[in-house]
C-alpha cells in the first residue's frame, strides 16, 4: 500500500495558533505579578498607604509597624501644631504720656495785620518701649488757631509708622507759633 502523501509545514500551523496563546499568557503573568508585587493592601493604591499585616508603607517603599493611634488612611498624619510657651512679659497699654509730637510748618501765608493761613503737620515719636506692640489712635490739640484749640488724630502701627494729616490753620499774627500736645491715646493689639 501507497503510504499518503506527507503534510507540508504542520509546524507552521501549530505555531500559528500557539504564538498568540504564549503571548496572552506572558501579558497576563506580567500583569498579575505587577499587582501580587506592590506593598499596599489595595492594589490600586500607590505609596504611602497600608500594608500587609496593619504595617505601615512609606512613601519611600520602608515598611514599619503602624501607630496604635494612627488613623487608617492613605496619607500620613501631620502633627498636632502646639503653642509656644513663653514667658513673655506683658507690657501696659500706652499712655498719652509714651507719645511726643512737634509741629512742622509745611505753608505760611500772612495778609499783614490780618494774620496768616498756616499749614503744619505733626511729627510724632515715642517715648516708651510698650507703643512697639499696639496699633494706636493718638489724639493731640493744637494750640495757635485764632478761633481757639484744634484737635486732631494720628494713627500709629506699632510705634513705627504713623499716618498723619496736615491741620490748616489761621492765625492772628505772624508772631503765633502753633504748639501741639498728645492728650489721649486709645490703642489694641495688632
Amino acid at each position: 500500500m501507497p503510504k499518503p502523501p506527507r503534510k507540508k509545514w504542520p509546524w507552521a500551523v501549530a505555531a500559528l495558533v500557539a504564538l498568540p496563546l504564549l503571548v496572552a499568557g506572558i501579558a497576563v503573568v506580567v500583569v498579575v505579578g505587577k499587582a501580587a508585587s506592590g506593598p499596599c493592601l489595595d492594589k490600586a493604591q500607590q505609596a504611602p498607604c497600608v500594608g500587609p499585616g496593619g504595617t505601615w508603607v512609606s512613601a519611600d517603599g520602608q515598611v514599619r509597624p503602624r501607630d496604635a493611634v494612627a488613623p487608617a488612611t492613605t496619607s500620613p498624619s501631620i502633627p498636632e501644631l502646639v503653642a509656644p510657651t513663653s514667658t513673655e512679659p506683658l507690657l501696659p497699654e500706652p499712655a498719652a504720656k509714651d507719645y511726643s509730637v512737634a509741629l512742622s510748618v509745611v505753608s505760611k501765608q500772612c495778609f499783614g495785620s490780618a494774620g496768616c493761613n498756616v499749614v503744619v503737620e505733626p511729627k510724632l515719636s515715642m517715648l516708651g518701649a510698650s507703643t512697639l506692640l499696639w496699633d494706636c489712635d493718638i489724639t493731640y490739640s493744637i494750640s495757635g488757631d485764632d478761633s481757639g484749640e484744634l484737635i486732631e488724630t494720628a494713627y500709629s502701627q506699632g510705634g513705627s509708622s504713623y499716618r498723619v494729616d496736615r491741620t490748616v490753620m489761621s492765625t492772628k499774627s505772624t508772631k503765633v507759633a502753633p504748639k501741639a500736645t498728645v492728650t489721649g491715646v486709645s490703642c489694641r493689639k495688632p
